[in-house]
């Protein structure tokens, strides 16, 4: 799971569906290991819980340049668990994991059947919790609902914090295009800005496509005086 630099704490519109998962997201990469340990984020696909994912990784790299951090999809650590367990190395590779400072798991829904795997972040989890050491995990779904997963496992999830995010309100919708069309270096009108928000979307993921085709219909569809581009930064008259 590669930390896209872009999805930082900086650049994270917060309104009332992700207020409280934003602010435990903060405060556990502020002093990671102290609280909502481990800190659990589910919602919907779209929603920005890999923003928040990846926002404390940045945030506590910041804070501590020398932290260790290891961040997976479940794809991943599936991937890298059977690749251990081919090879005899599956303590070798749950030492590993338990010896960073911040562990980020991704996408725990795909845990369902898969008791060898969640015996192991059972191990892992328990190791860094007495250590000291920070899991945030992510879902589509909170822990019970997550489907034949061992019940310690379970236990263990639920024992932090779980949160959820949820579709973002309309103002929060006007903020996220407007970040986007800057972002993109586009002067959108407030009308179709407007016009955007107000739309039946259910995630955040949802609302940028839907600018993406406001914008190619105008610019491709030749009415090109709705959509102006900003100057680029250095751009102008070189000062």
């Amino acid at each position: 799971m590669r930390l896209d630099p872009r999805l930082t704490f900086d650049r994270l519109v917060v309104g009332a569906a992700n207020r409280l998962a934003s602010a435990a997201a903060h405060a556990v990469a502020e002093a990671p290991g102290t609280t909502y340990n481990p800190l659990f984020i589910y919602g919907g696909s779209g929603l920005g819980k890999t923003h928040l994912l990846t926002a404390s990784a940045h945030l506590l790299l910041q804070v501590q340049p020398d932290a260790q951090v290891m961040a997976l999809t479940m794809d991943e650590f599936s991937e890298q668990f059977y690749a251990a367990v081919s090879a005899g190395e599956t303590s070798v590779f749950g030492g590993r994991l338990a010896r960073v400072d911040l562990l980020v798991l991704d996408d725990l829904q795909f845990l369902t059947g898969r008791r060898e795997m969640q015996a192991e972040l059972l191990r892992v989890f328990t190791a860094m919790q007495e250590a000291g050491r920070q899991i945030i995990c992510a879902s589509d779904r909170p822990p019970g609902e997550i489907s034949d997963v061992d019940e310690r496992l379970i236990q263990r999830l639920s024992g932090g914090l779980v949160v959820d995010v949820g579709a973002p309100e309309y103002e929060a919708r006007v903020a996220i295009l407007r970040t986007a069309c800057r972002d993109r270096g586009v002067v959108v009108p407030d009308g179709a800005i407007d016009g955007l928000a107000k739309r039946n979307v259910v995630s955040v993921r949802e609302l940028q496509g839907a600018l993406n085709q406001w914008i190619a219909k105008q610019t491709l569809g030749g009415a090109r005086e709705t959509v102006t581009r900003t100057p680029s930064p250095g751009s102008g008259d070189g000062h």
